[in-house]
């Protein structure tokens, strides 16, 4: 999780899905803009994010990526 930094602009890299298998409902679209809030390095889902929506989720490193600026 070195790659990422609280206030980096990131996006979805895929459509993600809630549980550790993202088996579970689904959270948000692929491409869906967003803010790193916090980053919890000891968990696998340890980047937390507010996505430009509204709504903040816990992602892991996979389900993001850093948008240029």
């Amino acid at each position: 999780m070195e790659y990422f930094r609280i206030g980096d602009k990131v996006k979805t890299a895929k459509e993600v899905r809630a549980g550790m298998h993202e088996d579970g409902p689904r959270v948000c679209d692929s491409g869906i803009l967003g803010t790193v809030l916090e980053i919890q390095k000891n968990e696998w889902d340890g980047i937390h994010v507010k996505l430009d929506s509204g709504q903040s989720w816990w992602f892991k490193p996979g389900q993001l990526k850093l948008l240029d600026t």
